[in-house]
């Protein structure tokens, strides 16, 4: 984000209206409430911890290869972009969630930068924009959609925008059909009332009508977002004007307060409001659901619970009484029953692991495993349930086994 003057100039872009609702989008609950402040604290804080990211740097590459990191673990498709401008030489990390429309050549793609000023460990310029899309890919990647999502992160910002100018011309060159792009980049400082309520986007004639989306969704989850658009003419001191440069739709969301520690090494997750990033993250993500079209489906996890060996001792395999502080105490053999049920596409299977190892499989209630090999002192035994969907969760139970 590079320093500026803003003049405000509302005449054109203040006559254009919100889009007419539509009524909530019942999927994007869920969504909404795993965007929470913890959530950004952990990503802001790890790539401060790195220190100043500026491009070509060791912590530069030390924060790309931890961005890898997680979009790799959300199971998303990516690819590390190699660019060079200007005698700079950095990469751009893209990931991918396929649209499941197969006849859709439509994209959507969510962006910052990673890369700070020297001197500076860019908690807010731009660890809260990185934290945005981190935070959309993890909660996204669990959902299908009709048309693509790109979830990118560029380097060389800094220095003029080097990174997304060169991802923008060569998505030009492939013919990419980008349809929007929401750029995050500063939206996690707040000085005042004032500015805990409202958010800038910044746009062009064109680029207006996701604007109007934006404001349409802060409205109809007023509650869960609690923020009014501001709309400002576009700026090309972010990397959205990249993607405008070469014709693409694009907005840039920023906070309204502008930070008083801008490019300075007091620029730290401290002097943040986490929950204002949550917000304008909820309304980021929002947005992109609605312009990607969320398919219905079963995004629940099942339940699951170890209704056997709890809380009691237990002589091969009978309960003979309970026991204090919750404490399982098994001699012999045992067999473990859980409880699993989905109230979406049902259970296809629970499996059963003892210490991290996998032992046996069941597809059919009542859900079971009668173990009986030879061990001794402090066990875990731990249940997965898997439903139709693919979604799973877990429940463990630590317990004191002797059985010789």
């Amino acid at each position: 984000m590079k320093l500026k003057i803003i003049i405000v100039c509302l005449a054109a872009t203040m006559l254009l209206m919100p889009l007419p609702s539509h009524g909530k989008n019942e999927g994007i609950n869920g969504i909404l409430d795993e965007i929470t402040e913890e959530l950004l604290r952990e990503y802001i804080q790890t790539l401060q911890d790195f220190g100043p990211r500026v491009t070509e740097s060791d912590a530069c590459r030390q924060a790309a290869e931890y961005i890898v990191s997680q979009f790799e673990e959300y199971g998303l498709m990516v690819r590390e972009d190699n660019w060079t401008y200007h005698g700079y030489e950095d990469i751009n990390i893209e990931a991918t969630l396929p649209g499941q429309n197969e006849s859709s050549d439509e994209i959507y793609i969510v962006c910052a930068h990673y890369d700070s000023v020297p001197g500076s460990p860019g908690a807010d310029d731009n660890g809260s924009g990185t934290a945005a899309v981190l935070a959309a890919a993890k909660v996204l990647s669990k959902y299908r959609f009709e048309h693509t999502i790109r979830f990118v992160t560029f380097s060389g910002e800094e220095q003029g925008l080097l990174g997304s100018r060169e991802y923008a011309k060569e998505a030009h060159e492939n013919g990419d059909n980008i349809v929007a792009v929401l750029n995050a980049d500063m939206i996690g400082y707040t000085r005042t009332n004032e500015g805990r309520t409202r958010v800038v986007i910044e746009e062009t004639g064109h680029s207006a009508w996701i604007t109007n989306l934006s404001i349409n969704i802060s409205m109809e989850y007023a509650d869960e977002i609690g923020l009014q658009v501001v709309r400002w003419p576009s700026y090309p001191y972010s990397d959205h004007a990249s993607f405008l440069e070469y014709g693409y739709d694009a907005v840039f969301f920023f906070e309204y307060e502008f930070n008083d520690y801008y490019h300075s090494s007091d620029d730290t997750i401290d002097n943040m409001d986490l929950d204002y990033a949550a917000r304008v993250t909820k309304l980021i993500v929002a947005t992109l659901v609605e312009l990607a079209g969320l398919e219905e489906g079963d995004y629940e996890n099942p339940v699951v619970k170890i209704e056997k060996p709890q809380g009691h001792l237990y002589i091969n395999n009978r309960e003979v009484l309970p026991l204090p502080f919750g404490a399982t105490v098994v001699i012999g053999g045992i067999e473990i029953e859980a409880y699993a049920f989905d109230n979406g596409s049902g259970i296809d299977s629970v499996e059963f692991y003892i210490d991290g190892k996998l032992k046996a499989v069941d597809s059919e209630a009542p859900y079971t495993y009668e173990w009986d090999e030879r061990a001794m002192f402090l066990h875990e035994i731990e249940v997965k349930a898997y439903d139709n969907a693919g979604n799973e969760e877990h429940d463990t139970v630590k317990i004191w086994i002797f059985n010789v």
